[in-house]
């Protein structure tokens, strides 16, 4: 949407250098565009989607932008998620509307804006096709998406109970996974669990992430696996940039800190919306506009899934806990 502003304020700052020699009217007739963004997800019992209606108009579109009329479709359209199993009838999933009122200051209006969502479950093994129609005018936009089925972390092997990051130990290691049916874009995380003990007695439970760079897998078949490589000084350098808190105040807060556990997660989204941010990442070329990319047939936007699994938890091997303790200003605890 926002580079369907840029291109409107080019045409308008375009009108204004001819209008010495003729009158141009850089506002043409309308045509009905949907703009449509949605991630399903089968871990989900409620799903959302963003559905935008494009505009244009005499003056400025940022003015416009404001307006919640101006890109909300509101309840003129019919929702509707046709799920088709691999045997047996299809089943239509209606959305309804609701606001949220949580959204962010920007070009368009907020705080309250306008949603569309279902509660229903959905299953990896059935594909989904969006069907949206205006009531009043009959446009319809349709797009389709399969969902991401289920995976596993192969390393740490199933049933461990516990890691270790033992410092002196500055071999590399691997997490690693198997691919899904039907995911593209992979992305490992690390949870750190702790507590804090405050000054006033009281307990704060708290964590810290370890990200890792996104992968793309080769196929979409499940057939592969993926790995994130890393040694154990890493683990300790995320500690030591993040855990104690820049206002000294508040570090001084803090009597003693306790490792706890540590969750191992992968994220990741469906071939379209890695499609989608391949194409509107960074230029490395000498062209700087890249083609827009949709899959949403009769508008605009993007209709995908996503995904996640969590290992959890996993108890710190105490050697690890005593080198966190060695390390001065994290007043980390020995272990018991």
């Amino acid at each position: 949407m926002k580079k369907l502003i840029r291109l409107l304020l080019v045409f308008m700052a375009s009108g204004f250098f001819v209008s010495c020699e003729t009158d141009f009217n850089v506002v043409a007739s309308y045509k009905e565009v949907a703009i449509v963004y949605g991630l399903l997800n089968q871990n989900d019992t409620v799903h959302y989607l963003r559905i935008n209606k494009a505009f244009l108009g005499d003056g400025n579109a940022l003015t416009y932008a404001q307006v919640a009329d101006s890109s909300s479709f509101g309840t003129d359209i019919d929702v509707v998620l046709v799920e088709t199993p691999v045997s047996g009838p299809e089943r239509e999933i209606v959305f309804d509307t609701v606001t949220l009122h949580n959204k962010e200051a920007g070009d368009f209006y907020y705080p309250d804006q306008l949603f569309y969502f279902a509660k229903t479950k959905l299953s990896e093994n059935n594909t989904y096709k969006l069907l949206i129609t205006n009531k009043k005018t009959g446009y319809v936009v349709s797009s389709q998406t399969n969902l991401i089925h289920n995976f596993g972390i192969t390393k740490p092997l199933s049933g461990s109970t516990s890691i270790s990051f033992k410092r002196s130990n500055t071999s590399k290691n691997r997490f690693i996974w198997q691919n899904a049916i039907n995911g593209k874009r992979y992305q490992f995380k690390v949870y750190f669990n702790y507590k804090e003990l405050g000054i006033k007695g009281d307990t704060t439970y708290k964590k810290v992430l370890w990200l890792f760079p996104e992968q793309v897998s080769e196929s979409i078949d499940g057939d592969f696996t993926l790995e994130a490589v890393y040694v154990n000084e890493d683990f300790f350098t995320v500690c030591e940039t993040k855990i104690a808190y820049t206002d000294q105040a508040t570090e001084d807060a803090v009597i003693k800190r306790f490792a706890s556990t540590i969750d191992l997660e992968v994220a990741v989204v469906g071939d379209e919306f890695n499609t989608y941010l391949e194409a509107n990442g960074p230029s490395t070329g000498v062209l700087m506009e890249k083609p827009t990319y949709s899959n949403i047939s009769n508008g605009l936007g993007l209709f995908s899934s996503k995904y996640e699994i969590k290992r959890a938890p996993l108890n710190l091997g105490a050697e690890t806990v005593l080198d966190l303790n060695a390390i001065e200003g994290l007043k980390f605890a020995k272990p018991y």
